[in-house]
């Protein structure tokens, strides 16, 4: 038996000692492919950075770059080392292997997909500001299978692909322009005319927000409240510079207006509660609290 067990181990081990040069030769095949893809893909990226500004995309190219000639060299070792048959079974079931995965890990390919679709797609790229479902942050980088942002209060959230194909996306950043509104109220007893003067010139003076001819500041009379006149008071702000400029402009304007207005001669009322007394006649009961007693009388 144990004679049996050393023959063994011997053809064994002299057919790889035949196959040595062969598995060799496949081996440094194998080595030069993923050489060549890492290669190709570094000058496919340094060329397509020439050419455009998506380095979401021009990332997803390389990386496919870099897997289809990983593949080619696995194909090509197993062929040289004598395993031609099961490269080319593992080409030939390529797409039932594809489709038995795709149940299997639903998922992953539902998000690998979608991944390829947002790079070709481009709803957003490196560095913009975007909000899906409930999640709002910068974006870092675009993987086979998730999205990598970073909120404003420094998380780092990997949203899957899927995600972002089904549900509505926000990007803040694409243009580079943002609309804000905020409402200002005054007295009834003042001019409306003249308040949006005031406004307008404050409005005028704030050179950080946009005064070009498609997207001047505006206002519109919003509503009459139960103590103000409501004026809502739109404009325009560069929205690149998401998490610094805009994160103070709004305070900024606000402020203005508001200091125009009290230099004007406007006076900005807090709500106003009316009573009504139904039994009209009747004296109203009025008690008086201090430190040290209370007293009592009527109205």
């Amino acid at each position: 038996m144990l004679q049996k067990i050393q023959e063994s181990f011997i053809r064994y081990w002299q057919s790889i000692l035949d196959q040595a040069p062969d598995i060799i030769i496949g081996f440094i095949f194998l080595i030069l492919f993923i050489f060549i893809g890492t290669l190709l893909r570094r000058v496919s990226k340094n060329r397509l950075v020439k050419r455009m500004d998506d380095l979401l995309l021009i990332n997803f190219i390389g990386r496919i770059i870099f897997l289809l000639f990983t593949v080619i060299g696995i194909v090509i070792f197993l062929n040289q080392i004598g395993l031609g048959k099961a490269a080319g079974g593992l080409l030939a079931g390529a797409g039932v292997s594809a489709l038995i995965l795709g149940f299997a890990f639903k998922d992953i390919g539902e998000n690998f997909l979608a991944g390829f679709f947002l790079a070709f797609s481009r709803p957003f790229s490196i560095g913009d500001v975007i909000e899906v479902e409930s999640f709002m942050g910068t974006v870092k980088k675009l993987s086979f299978r998730n999205t990598h942002i970073r909120t404003f209060e420094g998380k780092d959230i990997f949203i899957p692909n899927a995600m972002l194909i089904k549900n509505a996306l926000i990007n803040y950043t694409r243009d580079g322009l943002l609309r804000y509104d905020f409402v200002v109220g005054i007295d009834y007893g003042d001019s409306v005319g003249d308040a949006a003067l005031a406004i307008m010139e404050a409005l005028n003076n704030e050179d950080r927000i946009e005064h070009s001819e498609d997207l001047e500041p505006f206002i519109q009379l919003d509503e009459f409240g139960t103590s103000t006149i409501n004026i809502r008071i739109f404009y325009w702000v560069n929205s690149y510079n998401f998490t610094g400029q805009i994160a103070i402009l709004k305070t900024s304007v606000m402020d203005k207006v508001l200091s125009n207005l009290i230099k004007n001669g406007f006076s900005l009322p807090a709500d106003i509660v009316e009573l009504k007394i139904y039994q009209e006649g009747q004296p109203i009961p009025l008690i008086m609290k201090s430190d040290n007693k209370t007293s009592a009388g009527k109205l």
